[in-house]
Order: structure tokens, then C-alpha cells, then sequence
């Protein structure tokens, strides 16, 4: 009899914590004009999506990054760049990186030794 009454006491104690919690859809609607700023700055000028999309996709993947039991500007900010990442890699800048100075590569030394004219021809043989 204790044992039911103590699990009835925690379950009591855990639905009110529940009820305490905000929901995602409670927490994005609180935050509206952050998501909205993120959107206009980052998104719109770059992807092809409406806000609405972007909220939808933001709602449905939202995931909790934090330790605590409630939702925080950290959250927030975390799921708006994964949204960001999952419509697109616009962080990605391409580059070519060479292995060493273009004054000591082959092509370079081509040119000092037969000039630029002679390995434009070479080059355009094959």
C-alpha cells in the first residue's frame, strides 16, 4: 500500500513538472521575432523557401541541445543553424589549396625556362 501511494506521489510530482515544461511550439511562438530576424538575414536572400517552410521544418526538427529541463536561447540558436544546414551548405566556401607556391611548381618553372607563349601551345596540344 505505501509503494502505490509513493509511485502515486512521483507520478503527481512528474505531471506537474510536465505542465511546467514549454512545449516547442510554445517556445518558437515566444521567440517569433528571432526566428524571423534569422530568417530574413540569413536564409531569404540565399535559398529558394518561404518563412513558413523554414518554421515548419524548424518546428518538426527541433531537438534539445541543453542540459537543463527547459528550452533556452541556446536551443534555439542551435536548431536555427541546422535548419540553416539542412536547406543548404551555405558555410561551404570553395577553394583550390595547392601543395606548394605556384612559384615552385612545374608549370611555373615550364614558363621561366620556355616561356609563356611556348607552354600555352603545350599545354593546348593534347
Amino acid at each position: 500500500m505505501l509503494v502505490v501511494l509513493q509511485n502515486t506521489v512521483y507520478l503527481s510530482y512528474r505531471n506537474k513538472q510536465k505542465d511546467n515544461k514549454m512545449t516547442t511550439q510554445e517556445f518558437l511562438t515566444e521567440n517569433r521575432s528571432e526566428v524571423i530576424n534569422y530568417y530574413n538575414s540569413k536564409i531569404k536572400g540565399f535559398y529558394n523557401i518561404s518563412i513558413k517552410d523554414f518554421a515548419l521544418n524548424l518546428m518538426n526538427n527541433f531537438r534539445k541541445v541543453t542540459i537543463g529541463e527547459n528550452l533556452h536561447k541556446m536551443d534555439l540558436i542551435a536548431n536555427l543553424k541546422e535548419a540553416q544546414s539542412r536547406l543548404g551548405n551555405f558555410d561551404v566556401q570553395i577553394g583550390v589549396s595547392y601543395s606548394k607556391p605556384y612559384a615552385e611548381s612545374n608549370h611555373a618553372k615550364a614558363v621561366a625556362y620556355h616561356g609563356a607563349d611556348t607552354v600555352k601551345m603545350m599545354s593546348n596540344a593534347n
